[in-house]
């Protein structure tokens, strides 16, 4: 049924145009929206092969959007030089006036998030960037009434005419 194919699809190319603007432009914390470089917003995708969908992001922590980042370690990827780090990176993004190096900056910054977590996680990680387009009321007016308004309509058209394709 290719009307599936099309529902499930849309469905997905909405949900991920959703999540895309809210990083973009969601105001999440007193800092602004979440994009710094567009590297995450443009890490989704999605995967249907006709009985299941997939909607995915190719970065590792793209939860964090949504939660904010627990205590524990700080953030640091020892295989980028300190200029390549995400924190370091975001302050240079948003421009966070400083009276210390933008090194400095950015690693009491995340010695601040491996001890306290994020800024998000503490204000109690609840930021809708994901969950207002990964949850059961959207799913179901994008999602479940669309496939039953398809139904409705093609059985009605085999019922008037025999042609399940009017």
């Amino acid at each position: 049924m290719q009307y599936i194919d099309r529902i499930v699809k849309g469905f997905a190319e909405s949900v991920i145009a959703g999540i895309q603007n809210n990083i973009r432009t969601k105001q999440v914390t007193k800092y602004g929206a979440m994009n710094t470089t567009g590297q995450m917003a443009d890490s989704l995708g999605y995967n249907w092969d006709g009985s299941s969908l997939v909607i995915y992001s190719t970065e590792k922590y793209f939860t964090v959007l949504e939660t904010g980042r627990k205590p524990g370690k700080m953030p640091y990827d020892k295989n980028k030089p300190y200029n390549e780090q995400p924190i370091y990176k975001w302050i240079e993004a948003k421009s966070i006036s400083k009276d210390i190096s933008t090194r400095s900056l950015a690693y009491l910054i995340a010695r601040k998030i491996g001890k306290e977590g994020s800024l998000l996680y503490r204000q109690g990680g609840k930021s809708g960037v994901i969950s207002e387009f990964i949850n059961a009321q959207y799913i179901a007016e994008n999602l479940s009434d669309k496939f039953f308004l398809e139904t409705v309509d093609t059985i009605y058209n085999v019922l008037i005419d025999g042609n399940p394709s009017n």
